[in-house]
């Protein structure tokens, strides 16, 4: 398994590369994974293909190149908006305005060669079995155009106009757009006959390329496509247009019925590419603001593909809902529609592991782990992203708290979907985020049980009740066990390959130290604490800014997570005082987050010390360049809080201020030797 830094180290090496390069590196890595795919399918006699666009085969291509480019796309460091990739306030009208000229014009072209004779009309051939067929690839069009143009128009197109200027790229752009089109088999891309296709495809890019320029970004040509994809699919499988026999007319405006092999076709869109050149070189290419939110509130509240425990069993999702009763906010059905079909599918692939696993691994035993706890936002990230450094530790990565059923063996061909949909940034805090990058065992947890607080994130009207799950002493007996099982489960398949000492971060373990220490006698503990004002502060951020990317409902605005989060907070504290002050002085130890900040290194050196553990010259060294790479990185920046805000945290955490030695008035008001700490 990679570890952070040798993902760090790769990533600069990326960064460094010509677009060229760049874009060697990712064919060579979409064309082995796409030719091993096919061999495999070959040696189990199996008749489909990954370049067929048919049976799904095109889509699987186009998510393996998406997830090899994404991985490009992080390695290079830059804004999203540098490809065109930001979501601003106006998306809804950019994506729907363009999918509705796209519509219209495929649309229009169609009539004008049915009323030329090009087509004929087959309304016999409509059945209710082919309307639906129709419905459901249609409702394809748009994950496939913004795939398509995230890949052609947003990352490559701006890979060669930053080296060889706007002309050069739109057109390599396109051409690679196009070519993906001529390969129908293995054997089919290294033929060179001539291909009509390919050049329909090739103005249609070049169009669409055009268009990413002047409108700043991907969601008006992605629009566009999707407009065109979605008409061509209805028309395809409702088979409602029949080709001509071989006319003049059909020559010219539908050859063999498919219209982007046609003259006539060719001639509309190169006056189209005419028309938005003229217009791009007189009115100026436009570009997103870099310093802007790279996406728009609304959008992260309704996307989709964004939840993060898609992934989870069907059995454990449907008994959430069967909980919420139903209970979806209308426009969250689209996101709760792609859990489901997600998660069905994940449940069928994952089912062996999931009966087996337990049987085969019931004896093995697991090191007593090192736990990171501390409340969210108190630095537990950065602690954890430093320690992971250690060859002595495991810890869990992003895929295993995405797919907590089966990344043992059955989700490493998933690997490419991960990518292609993890954000590299989070969404609260700008913090890099990988497909390798540490993450907390809870949302695995989550993903195979209900016994989390986690749950409350995607049900909110339901967060008290989640809440509980806090606190091993509110479990009944038969969550206790559940969460018991699950968790010595996930610990033991997380070091099967790697039996080393997993190194844990969960900021609910801080109340969890008493039921922890009866799993794993001879456990560490490292408490992390941070001004409660600052944790305050990032946590209502993190409500509004990170949950919704997870919610299918809308919280009550009387009772959610930041009405709760301060009478939260103060309990996990003092549970995690309470419950450690029994353990000897060599498996807790304690971190001021600021002092981690001035001196990391030597605060490290001294939890080590304390604890007991080896801190080695490999790790010492990773750590040095670890930290030269976040040197750049900074932090939110947040208003003081409020006299009211400021009342209701010293009420909260009055006792803590004194104990932690923080000044109530806030990390402003510290005096001078404070801040330095």
């Amino acid at each position: 398994m990679p570890s952070a830094r040798s993902s760090d180290r790769a990533a600069a090496g990326l960064a460094v590369r010509s677009p060229l390069t760049k874009l060697a590196i990712w064919f060579g890595v979409v064309a082995g994974l796409a030719l091993a795919i096919e061999a495999f399918c070959v040696a189990l006699g199996l008749d489909w293909s990954i370049f067929s666009e048919s049976g799904g085969g095109r889509g699987v291509l186009l998510t393996v190149a998406l997830g090899a480019l994404m991985a490009l796309m992080a390695a290079d460091r830059r804004p999203l908006a540098d490809y065109g990739l930001s979501v601003g306030p106006g998306w809804g009208k950019a994506l729907l305005g363009g999918f509705a000229v796209g519509a219209a014009v495929y649309g229009g072209y169609c009539l004008v060669a049915l009323g030329l004779g090009a087509f004929s009309i087959r309304t016999g051939s409509i059945t209710p079995y082919r309307l639906a067929g129709a419905g459901l690839s249609a409702l394809a069009a748009f994950p496939v155009a913004l795939v398509q143009q995230i890949i052609f128009s947003g990352y490559l197109l701006s890979l060669l106009r930053d080296r060889y200027g706007r002309a050069t790229a739109v057109l390599g752009s396109a051409l690679l757009f196009a070519l993906l089109y001529r390969i129908e088999s293995a054997a089919a891309a290294l033929a060179w006959q001539p291909q009509p296709l390919v050049v329909g495809m090739f103005l249609i890019a070049v169009l669409l390329g055009v268009l990413r320029l002047k409108s700043g970004g991907i969601l008006v040509p992605a629009g566009f496509l999707a407009g065109c994809i979605f008409v061509r699919r209805v028309l395809r499988k409702t088979a409602l247009l029949a080709a001509a026999e071989t006319t003049e007319s059909s020559v010219w405006w539908a050859p063999s019925g498919d219209p982007r092999q046609a003259p006539a076709l060719w001639l509309g869109l190169l006056l189209g590419i005419g028309v938005c050149w003229v217009w791009l070189l007189r009115r100026g290419e436009s570009r997103a603001p870099a310093a802007g939110p790279a996406l728009d509130a609304k959008f992260k509240r309704t996307f989709p593909l964004s939840h993060g425990s898609m992934l989870a069993p069907l059995d454990v999702w449907l008994g959430r809902l069967i909980a919420a009763r139903f209970c979806v906010g209308w426009k969250y059905l689209p996101r709760l529609a792609a859990i489901l079909v997600v998660s069905t599918l994940s449940t069928i692939v994952t089912l062996p592991e999931r009966l087996l696993l337990p049987v085969l691994l019931r004896r093995r035993r697991v090191a007593d782990p090192v736990f990171i706890v501390g409340v969210h936002r108190s630095g537990t990230t950065h602690l954890h992203n430093m320690l992971a450094l250690d060859p002595q530790f495991t810890s869990p990565r992003a895929y295993h708290i995405m797919n907590p059923a089966g990344f043992t063996a059955s989700g490493w061909p998933l690997l490419p979907c991960f990518a292609a949909f993890l954000p590299w940034k989070r969404p609260m805090d700008s913090v890099r985020f990988h497909i390798f990058a540490p993450q907390e065992e809870e949302f695995a947890l989550a993903g195979v049980c209900r016994v989390s607080p986690y749950w409350g994130l995607t049900f909110p009207r339901q967060g008290a009740a989640y809440d509980r799950f806090i606190f091993p002493e509110r479990f009944t007996q038969r969550e206790l066990r559940t969460w018991r099982r699950e968790y010595l489960l996930l610990l033991k398949r997380l070091t099967l390959f790697r039996g080393k000492r997993p190194l844990l971060k969960n900021p609910y373990n801080t109340a969890r130290v008493a039921a922890l220490t009866e799993l794993f006698p001879r456990a560490r503990f490292i408490h992390i604490y941070r001004h409660p004002h600052a944790v305050y502060r990032s946590n209502i951020h993190t409500a509004r800014e990170g949950h919704v990317v997870n919610q299918l409902q809308d919280p009550d605005p009387s009772d959610n997570y930041q009405t709760r989060f301060l009478d939260n907070y103060r309990a996990m504290e003092e549970a995690f005082y309470y419950q450690s002050e029994s353990l000897p002085d060599d498996r807790v130890a304690e971190v001021r987050f600021e002092d981690l900040e001035r001196d990391p290194v030597g605060e490290v050196r001294g939890l080590y010390a304390r604890l007991g553990l080896e801190l080695s010259e490999l790790f010492a060294r990773r750590l040095e360049r670890y930290l030269e790479g976040i040197a750049g990185y900074r932090k939110n920046r947040f208003k003081p809080l409020s006299d009211e805000e400021q009342a209701a945290v010293a009420r909260a955490m009055g006792p803590f201020f004194r104990k932690w030695g923080y000044d109530p008035r806030g990390p402003e008001q510290q005096p001078e030797e404070k801040k330095a700490a």
